[in-house]
């Protein structure tokens, strides 16, 4: 009898332990079940706010970036008040900064420097530009001007024209420069590959020819002529001119061509014609009197 009442005390205890145990589970899963409706809840809020911070990121970029334009590119706070010039000086100097166009107040960042650069060069003693930009407010013209390589004489024009190696005519000048080599041309437009031609034409003869090279010549078509003493060389056009120099130079040495020699008045001046310096013709030459 004893036995079977602890018997059923044990089951009651074990009945109530279980629905003790099950209370607890249930609270403790309704407790995680909160905690996810909360992260849940806080997640969808971050979600829905995403594009408009997004929206007020590109808003401030936007407005950053316009307040930089406007403070660059509109308002007074960076003008050009100054315009300076490196390279030359004088009415070079001032003509370049004229011919620059840019009104003083402009703001520095609408400048068009290289619309400037065009018109700066415009002055073709002006060889090269750059064109740049000081902040705040100063706006610079570092000029590389034209050299003098080679003297034009135009018949008929007072004073000279100066073309620098390229072969542009940049200037004028009262008096040709001392040591240049100077080259009569026709009037009009002039090649600046003709030009070139001649300056490069005393390089390409012997020393002891150039020494007696003169009245350099420039015909319309590009063929340069000049004399070596009582002889005319027609050079031709700038081609070859390594090869017609070997030529001449071996020519000049032949019996019956002599430069420093008198002009015969029957036959007239020596001819060396050089324009195909693989087959030169000479003309002028004194026939041999006959032998009895």
């Amino acid at each position: 009898m004893r036995m079977r009442k602890k018997q059923d005390l044990d089951q009651r205890l074990r009945s109530a332990n279980g629905k003790a145990t099950a209370k607890g589970r249930g609270k403790t899963k309704a407790k995680d079940k909160a905690r996810a409706h909360k992260k849940f809840r806080a997640r969808a809020a971050e979600v829905r706010a995403r594009p408009w911070r997004i929206v007020a990121v590109l808003a401030l970029v936007a407005a950053l970036v316009g307040g930089v334009v406007f403070l660059f590119g509109w308002s007074t706070a960076f003008v050009v008040e100054e315009i300076t010039t490196t390279g030359a000086d004088g009415e070079v100097a001032e003509l370049a900064q004229a011919n620059a166009g840019v009104p003083i107040g402009r703001p520095m960042a609408r400048v068009d420097t290289d619309a400037v650069e065009k018109r700066v060069l415009q002055d073709l003693r002006v060889a090269d530009v750059d064109v740049g930009r000081s902040w705040p407010s100063t706006l610079t013209l570092e000029l590389t001007l034209r050299q003098p390589a080679l003297v034009v004489q135009h018949s008929g024009l007072r004073g000279v024209l100066l073309a620098d190696a390229q072969g542009v005519i940049y200037d004028t000048a009262d008096e040709a420069p001392e040591d240049l080599p100077t080259v009569r041309a026709p009037k009009g437009d002039l090649d600046p590959a003709h030009l070139q031609a001649a300056l490069a034409l005393p390089g390409a003869l012997p020393a002891a020819v150039a020494r007696q090279a003169e009245d350099l010549r420039l015909d319309a078509a590009g063929r340069l002529e000049f004399t070596v003493g009582s002889v005319t060389v027609r050079w031709g056009d700038g081609t070859s001119a390594e090869l017609k120099g070997r030529v001449l130079e071996g020519l000049l040495e032949q019996e019956g061509i002599d430069p420093s020699g008198e002009v015969d008045p029957v036959t007239g001046p020596i001819e060396i014609d050089l324009s195909t310096p693989s087959t030169p013709v000479v003309t002028g030459l004194q026939t041999a009197s006959p032998t009895d």
